[in-house]
């Protein structure tokens, strides 16, 4: 069901999530069932953070170049 780093199939998005965000994401999680969160909540522990020397507003313009040329 999941995969790897390297491994992203055709078509897959990367999304810019900021800490408040996934703190809230994180506590919704923990008020649901261990067994229903567990995987999900592994996945999202493993979150890289973007390097500090790349600012999200980089990221985001740099996609929306992309999105335009289709």
């Amino acid at each position: 069901m999941t995969k790897e780093k390297g491994n992203n199939s055709t078509g897959s998005r990367t999304y810019l999530i900021d800490s408040i965000q996934l703190q809230d994401i994180m506590k919704y999680l923990m008020t649901r069932p261990y067994g229903e969160v567990v995987n999900l909540m592994g996945m999202l522990a493993r979150l890289n953070q973007l390097d500090p020397n790349i600012g999200a507003d980089f990221v985001k313009k740099q996609t929306e170049g992309a999105n335009a040329k289709k």
